[in-house]
């Protein structure tokens, strides 16, 4: 039987659609083959997934007050014994940071520091101090012998005053510190402040080593400096130094212990004879950015420009005197004139 296209095209109409997979349009495609279109029913409505509900976050460690833990200065992978320069740390940035005019004293009190260590702090109280901040700079070692410790602590202190104004200052000042039978490493007293005898007139070598912009003077060494107390001789060696190198002087007389610790000799920097210089080049001595032979020729030159005695992380002389190490010299290098005496290297 043949059907007109006009027939065709009305039985294929009057067909349930399912029946017309097989044919073809007219461009070549089958009639119901899958295409990239997909078609979602107008009713549809996206599913509602409630968001997660986030962890809570951890409690953050419980830290005591004036433990290491709780000081914000933080020592170098080469620091020897960390933690007893953390403590001594801790306790100036309690005893220095205070609102509401409570003072170093109260506010070691309120941590719990021992009344008697408390009670050395007021050398950080300021007459019309209401708020004050402190910020370490470093705390160099000062003594270690078995379980006490000195530690030279030099840091910026901050203070408001009733004012309004706002004044600071840089200190040096020589803790002591002993370790309990427990182990823990605790602050027994602040030393009080020491200084030279009264000014005297500047010579050529003071002024040219206050001038000097290669030699970086703590407050309290510029202070020394411009009493006219220091030696010639010492400041000299400085000059002649800053010639080769850029240096950072952490301490000379203030601040610094008065006596050879543990003993009961006196130090070249009680009477002016003696520096000890933290920071080479920009980088400090204990780095571990530090190159060695950096500070084994800084040594060296020392000793050649007139240091008797001259420490630090290395000791070249082996067993003669002029040289020496030890662990608390790790961390500075420490030059000083005894007259009468040898020049290091040749001693």
């Amino acid at each position: 039987m043949t059907f007109t296209r006009r027939q065709a095209l009305g039985i294929l109409a009057a067909l349930p659609a399912g029946i017309v997979v097989g044919c073809s349009t007219a461009s070549g495609s089958r009639v119901g083959e899958p295409t990239d279109r997909i078609s979602t029913p107008l009713s549809a409505t996206p599913e509602y997934r409630p968001a997660p509900e986030p962890e809570p976050e951890p409690a953050p460690p419980h830290v005591e007050p004036l433990s290491p833990e709780s000081s914000h200065w933080l020592p170098g992978p080469r620091e020897i014994a960390p933690e007893i320069k953390r403590t001594a740390a801790a306790f100036l940035e309690t005893a220095g940071t205070w609102l509401a005019g409570t003072g170093a004293v109260g506010s070691l009190n309120a941590a719990g520091a021992r009344e008697s260590a408390a009670q050395t702090a007021t050398v950080l109280d300021t007459p019309d101090a209401i708020a004050s901040t402190l910020r370490m700079v470093y705390p160099q070692y000062g003594g270690l012998a078995g379980h006490r410790a000195a530690v030279i602590a030099l840091f910026d202190q901050d203070t408001e005053l009733v004012t309004g104004d706002r004044s600071t200052r840089q200190i040096a000042l020589d803790l002591r510190l002993s370790r309990s039978a427990e182990g823990a490493w605790g602050v027994d007293r602040i030393n009080p402040l020491t200084s030279l005898s009264p000014p005297v007139a500047l010579s050529y070598t003071a002024q040219s080593v206050l001038a000097e912009p290669r030699i970086t003077l703590s407050g309290p060494a510029a202070l020394d400096v411009s009493t006219g107390r220091i030696s010639d001789a010492l400041l000299h060696v400085l000059l002649g130094l800053a010639r080769e190198y850029t240096l950072a002087v952490q301490v000379m007389h203030t601040g610094h212990i008065q006596t050879v610790f543990p003993t009961e000799r006196t130090s070249n920097h009680a009477v002016g004879r003696a520096v000890d210089i933290r920071e080479i080049n920009g980088i400090n001595v204990v780095s571990r950015e530090m190159p060695s032979d950096v500070v084994a020729d800084f040594m060296q030159r020392a000793a050649w420009l007139g240091a008797t005695e001259v420490g630090g992380p290395f000791d070249l002389n082996g067993d003669r005197p002029g040289f020496f190490s030890d662990d608390v010299h790790q961390d500075h290098i420490h030059v000083g004139i005894t007259p009468g005496l040898a020049l290091a290297h040749l001693r």
